[in-house]
């Protein structure tokens, strides 16, 4: 389709329709139009959408018969070469407001549909609206650009990032503009706390206080913005404090909440206490949230780590329980792992699910990968990957017999929604695409390090950010 679009007389069409656009960088936009009308094409073929009225190449009598390169061949018999009859058919796509929806949802990626909102108003109300954003956001989810690497033998040496290769070029160009380095803030860092929606969270100690600052990678003109001290709570008296630096984090507006959770618990291990703060976005103190009191005694684990999810927060509890913090409820429940799982040394985890409705449990037992989705009171068995081939195909040290794999397999992290998840084994860190069941090997453990350390994946930022509408242009942005 491409050299046929390429006989449009776009630069002239797009004057036409709107002179104001001259005023503004007119690459970027020739392109968008380029691929969007593209897509409206691909669209119309497939018949995924009722679009008689777009013909971008009139049907032959008989297609077998030429081979689909003589369409470029004959494209310049057609009509289409004419400026009237090429305004016409763009016009029969975008000026169709469900047609430039469908059309604007193959874009892609977040840096693409910003290009688009730039075209003139009506894109741009398009691409920015919040339902249009959540259709979006389905069809495409957030990409992995990296990761950050810590090492959690030397606080003193800040994580080091690095990049998921190859990525497309739209997200290429972000990397290289971003700042990822936490050099500047390691005299004062004293452990990296994880990336949530385009920021990283790294505890600060300035000698007396710990505090949690906010890097922004993609937003570097932001700087190193720091979060107000935790709340202070005295504990009572008969009880010793179960866990106190619980920080979890979710998306609010334009940037992140901020929810700390303390538990307290009686000497006797009996009953507990549970202190819920939250930092919402925009403030500067916190507020205490709620209390829960329990008759049962909660020993929550530090790995894996606490998820949150549709305002529920999951704890992993003793040796097969998974606490369950309903902020909205007010209440305390527990959840049982499904049958013959326990916790182990680094093999199981916990992962909020689609639409933040439930939580996913992701387990490790040799080189079989098993994934339980927990919805409406039970366990469903998702995914049940076995990796003993994908193992033997990296050739790595241990597991060159596909059949008697000596090094262990942990997790390591795993991503939002089951995407993803990164393993360790034989002193390598591992990536698995758990949709398409791809695994490769992205970092080796240099000799000088006792182990890997702790992965902390880095996503693309979701919603983009747009920019302000000008209203003294005209129909431009």
């Amino acid at each position: 389709l491409l050299p046929v679009l390429s006989q449009f007389p776009f630069s002239s069409l797009l004057a036409e329709s709107n002179p104001s656009l001259l005023q503004y960088s007119f690459v970027p936009n020739l392109n968008i139009y380029v691929r969007l009308v593209e897509c409206g094409a691909q669209l119309r073929w497939e018949g995924r959408q009722t679009m008689d009225a777009l013909e971008v190449i009139p049907p032959r009598d008989d297609p077998e018969k030429k081979p689909c390169a003589d369409v470029y061949g004959e494209s310049q018999h057609h009509s289409l070469t004419t400026s009237t009859t090429g305004m016409d058919v763009v016009s029969k796509v975008l000026d169709d407001d469900n047609l430039l929806r469908e059309i604007i949802l193959c874009v892609g990626f977040p840096t693409t549909l910003v290009c688009a909102s730039l075209v003139c108003k009506c894109w741009y109300h398009h691409a920015s609206d919040r339902k249009f954003l959540s259709r979006f956001h389905e069809g495409n989810p957030s990409h992995l650009l990296g990761f950050y690497l810590e090492d959690t033998d030397d606080p003193s040496v800040a994580a080091h990032f690095f990049p998921m290769l190859p990525q497309p070029a739209e997200l290429a160009t972000v990397i290289r503009s971003a700042r990822f380095s936490l050099d500047p803030h390691r005299s004062e860092m004293s452990d990296m706390m994880g990336c949530r929606n385009g920021n990283v969270l790294i505890s600060l100690y300035d000698g007396r206080d710990f505090t949690v600052g906010v890097h922004s990678p993609l937003h570097p003109e932001r700087g190193l913005a720091v979060l107000p001290p935790f709340p202070e709570l005295q504990i009572q008296d008969g009880y010793f404090c179960g866990m106190n630096d619980l920080l979890l984090s979710k998306e609010e507006g334009d940037g992140l909440s901020y929810i700390y959770v303390l538990v307290e618990s009686t000497m006797e291990r009996t009953k507990s206490m549970v202190h819920i703060d939250v930092l919402r976005n925009g403030d500067t103190v916190w507020r205490r949230h709620l209390d829960l009191a329990t008759d049962r005694f909660l020993c929550p684990r530090f790995d894996p780590k606490a998820v949150l999810a549709d305002d529920k927060i999951y704890i992993a509890s003793a040796q097969r329980d998974i606490v369950v913090l309903d902020l909205m409820g007010s209440s305390i429940s527990t959840i049982l792992l499904p049958q013959g799982v326990e916790y182990g040394d680094r093999d199981t985890t916990l992962a909020r699910a689609n639409n933040a409705s439930g939580v996913y449990l992701i387990h490790a037992k040799k080189l079989e990968l098993c994934i339980w989705l927990h919805k409406g009171g039970n366990w469903l068995l998702v995914h049940n990957i076995c990796l003993r081939e994908m193992v033997a195909g990296l050739k790595m040290t241990g597991c060159e017999d596909e059949n008697e794999a000596t090094a262990p397999l942990r997790i390591n992290h795993v991503g939002d929604y089951d995407e993803f998840v990164f393993l360790e084994m034989s002193r390598c860190a591992l990536h698995l695409d758990i949709k398409y069941k791809k695994l490769r090997k992205v970092y080796d453990v240099e000799e000088k390090d006792r182990h890997l350390g702790d992965i902390h994946p880095f996503m693309m930022i979701w919603p983009p950010t747009f920019p302000t509408l000008k209203n003294d242009y005209g129909n431009a942005i």
